[in-house]
């Protein structure tokens, strides 16, 4: 069997652990289930083990890998049921935040939100899953981070890894980097310059809609691997 991973450059660099294993997750080299062996895994990425287990750590934080007892650590999952979930919480949450950042007198956090836009616009552009797919989860946290809600900044670690595990199986499923632009502009855009009115139908649409067609593509390939 082919390996899953590549060695990396510097065995004594944690980052470029996690570099290589959030891109075989990425790019599906390492699927949902599939599970983490550390002797084999640090074989195939030239690395020690306790080298790759503080990756694997940090991955698990995020919410990229699952450790279970008597399992081992797993590369997450993600369902339908799940994604509508997690859609439905982002909907009313990211709507109060980028509500709040909208008529805030200060203009710190509308200028914070278009620098972390222009970051993901610039890594989506370059065509890099693995950058593309930090920026873009950084780009929601500011959201969250720059509504100066107390309550929200308070729960943006708690729910991060899930939100981050469904926008990287949404990256994943669809290759669209242009798509996904154009709808973090529209979303950027409608928040910092407005009108206000239109913050919460937007919000909603951005989520939901990315939600319902990861749902349907979900679905089909379900429906596809069931065929005989």
């Amino acid at each position: 069997m082919a390996n899953s991973v590549s060695p990396v450059v510097s065995v004594t660099r944690r980052d470029a652990v996690l570099s290589e294993l959030r891109s075989a997750i990425l790019e599906g080299r390492l699927k949902a289930g599939d599970r983490i062996r550390e002797v084999q895994m640090s074989k195939e990425l030239g690395v020690s083990r306790p080298t790759l287990r503080e990756a694997l750590y940090q991955l698990i934080h995020e919410g990229l890998l699952i450790q279970e007892v008597y399992k081992g650590i797993t590369v997450a999952g993600i369902d339908a049921a799940a994604i509508e979930d997690i859609a439905v919480v982002r909907v009313a949450l990211e709507t109060i935040a980028a509500e709040s950042i909208a008529k805030n007198s200060d203009p710190s956090g509308r200028a914070a939100l278009v620098r972390a836009w222009e970051s993901y616009d610039a890594a989506a552009a370059a065509d890099d899953s693995e950058l593309e797919s930090e920026a873009h989860v950084e780009l929601h946290k500011t959201i969250w981070m720059e509504s100066g809600n107390s309550m929200l900044c308070r729960m943006w670690p708690i729910v991060a890894p899930s939100i981050n595990l469904a926008l990287i199986t949404d990256q994943a499923a669809r290759h669209d980097a242009e798509r996904r632009r154009r709808m973090h502009r529209e979303l950027v855009d409608v928040i910092v310059t407005g009108p206000r009115r239109a913050i919460k139908s937007t919000v909603r649409d951005h989520i939901m809609t990315s939600a319902c067609e990861l749902v349907d593509i979900l679905r089909q390939r379900e429906a596809g691997a069931a065929s005989p």
